[in-house]
């Protein structure tokens, strides 16, 4: 009996090794994203207790979230690194929200006429994170395999075409949920940001690059934890076929090759706190601040790197042309090792009418290699253990 026990440990620790993870799980795990930074500037002359009351406010509102704040004199901020997006002529407290890159800014009003500096400074704060549409779309988000988030444009008739196209790719993706690898539970959701809502959400739209109402709707996917998973889709880029491609990516498995940053994408701002840790560890299956679960994810993720194994040395989806080339039909297929295609050059075209086929999400050639050698090894394993547990039996006997 030791013997066949020590078998079956075997073949479970083989499983083991083959990936756990969809692109979904990654997108809850943080590899070393960089944070939002608040710089919260205050005029000369300032008394010291409303600079003592900016640093425990700002200390208590960004606990546990992905900003950082750093409070400075004017004199001090315009010689930073941020001089550029510092006011020149300031005359009360004010702060500026620099994106991750450092590459864009908003400003962050803190006072308010009629409001005691303790109660507005709350409220400027916590309003980089907390909005009634904000709140919504991202519980929704940690909840469901995406949300299509729409922002609507002037042009009525675009707006409604634009939801439509969205509810025909929900639909298709529905109907392959039983087909994923890995289970996830409810399926991607359709959410829509109007344009009366637009001035309330701006801090939340500002953060995935949408800065102005345009003409026509502009489409962002949020997965994980309120992570972007690829361009926001506006124009031209927005058709059904790049649609349904990118939302396609969040049920593959994570060896699939697809390019990191697509896995890692930005984070819209946000707290993480113990509570919601501990509630998705166990809807996840596995805790997402684990520093083993991070290390393993970055080994995987590693694995898809360029230049590694013999299908690997294209990463899938460097950019939206590259990973329109990899999509057929519905799915997403990892391409062969073969010399880089020129990116065709890409074409205004009119909406595509929605495809009838769905192929579902294929199985990464690495992990069918891995079920395969798992299957063809411990069959007879298996055979030859049950074998030694019989004769040893009849031995007894």
């Amino acid at each position: 009996m030791k013997q066949l026990t020590l078998i079956l440990a075997c073949l479970i620790s083989m499983d083991a090794l083959a990936c756990r993870f969809n692109v979904r799980d990654v997108g809850f795990v943080d590899l070393g994203s960089d944070p939002y930074r608040l710089l919260i500037i205050f005029p000369d002359g300032t008394p010291k207790s409303e600079i003592e009351l900016l640093k425990s406010t700002a200390y208590a509102s960004y606990l546990d979230s992905n900003v950082k704040a750093t409070i400075l004199t004017q004199k001090d901020a315009l010689k930073s690194k941020d001089a550029k997006f510092i006011p020149r002529e300031l005359t009360q407290v004010q702060a500026v929200l620099i994106s991750a890159d450092g590459k864009q800014s908003l400003p962050v009003k803190l006072t308010e006429e009629g409001k005691p500096l303790d109660v507005s400074v709350w409220d400027g704060l916590e309003s980089v994170f907390d909005s009634k549409r904000r709140n919504s779309v991202i519980s929704k988000v940690y909840e469901h395999y995406c949300v299509i988030l729409i922002t609507e444009g002037k042009n009525i008739g675009e707006n409604q075409r634009i939801r439509n196209l969205a509810n025909r790719v929900v639909k298709s993706i529905s109907g392959q949920m039983d087909k994923l690898e890995k289970e996830i539970r409810e399926p991607p959701v359709v959410e829509i940001i109007s344009i009366k809502d637009f001035n309330s959400e701006k801090a939340f739209l500002w953060s995935m690059g949408i800065t102005e109402i345009a003409e026509t709707p502009q489409v962002a996917i949020l997965y994980g934890r309120g992570r972007m998973i690829g361009p926001v889709l506006r124009d031209e880029q927005l058709d059904e076929r790049s649609l349904k491609a990118i939302v396609n990516t969040i049920g593959l498995n994570c060896e699939c090759g697809l390019d990191r940053k697509w896995m890692q994408g930005t984070m819209v701002p946000q707290k993480w706190d113990e509570d919601l840790q501990k509630r998705f560890a166990n809807h996840l299956g596995f805790d997402p601040e684990s520093p083993a679960i991070r290390l393993e994810m970055s080994q995987i993720l590693a694995k898809g790197g360029k230049g590694q194994g013999t299908n690997r040395q294209t990463p899938i989806g460097g950019s939206l042309d590259d990973l329109l080339m990899g999509y057929r039909e519905g799915s997403l297929k990892e391409p062969e090792a073969q010399e880089p295609q020129t990116p065709v050059e890409q074409k205004n075209t009119k909406p595509t009418k929605s495809v009838t086929t769905e192929a579902k999400p294929t199985k990464p050639p690495q992990s069918r290699s891995m079920i395969g050698w798992i299957m063809i090894a411990g069959a007879p394993i298996l055979l030859a253990g049950c074998a030694i547990l019989i004769f040893a039996r009849n031995k007894n006997s």
